[in-house]
């Protein structure tokens, strides 16, 4: 009897994950999300893009301003689904004027200390200018992008590996981060 309860548990999580994978994700999340930087991953397309809210004169919206969301290979925009937040999601934010500092989680549960400052300025044309800084090969840059390369290789591509992160900033600056620690998924 106790292979039967193991097997129907079995059959119970796989079913879990199938339904999952089923659920219909909010059509399009928005249409106006600004985009701060972003997080590609070598298995697809697929972008994780984090935006800031902010208010008219461009302070930001307290407590916690900064957003992740999916840009898709066809362009569609939604919302991570709850079993996304453990890797893109925001591990903490702390707003001090018109600066946030911030960490993904992802990074963070593999041992990457990457703290993330996002600071709005006021620009003389009223406009609002927001931009992401965090230090690459120990100098602050101006951050663009992050590219997690990984493999899949779980049911359903459900679980896999990060090899390597890697941050990419302005002036073509780059600091490659190969995983040392919780590296499976």
């Amino acid at each position: 009897m106790p292979k039967l309860v193991h097997r129907l548990a079995n059959l119970s999580f796989v079913g879990g994950a199938i339904a999952l994978l089923l659920v219909p994700t909010t059509s399009s999340y928005a249409t106006s999300l600004n985009s701060i930087f972003f997080i590609t991953k070598s298995d697809n397309g697929n972008q994780v893009h984090y935006g800031v809210q902010t208010n008219a004169d461009c302070s930001l919206k307290t407590p916690k301003p900064v957003y992740p969301y999916w840009k898709l290979e066809n362009g569609r925009l939604e919302r991570l689904l709850s079993i996304e937040v453990p890797a893109f999601g925001i591990a903490s934010q702390s707003v001090s004027g018109n600066e946030v500092v911030m960490e993904v989680n992802g990074f963070k549960a593999r041992g990457i200390s990457k703290l993330i400052t996002i600071r709005s300025t006021r620009l003389k044309s009223q406009g609002c200018q927001i931009s992401a800084f965090t230090k690459i090969n120990g100098e602050a840059t101006r951050l663009l992008q992050v590219d997690i390369d990984l493999t899949r290789n779980g049911l359903f591509g459900l679980g896999g590996t990060v090899h390597s992160i890697t941050f990419y900033g302005a002036g073509q600056k780059q600091e490659k981060i190969v995983c040392k620690s919780n590296c499976s998924f």
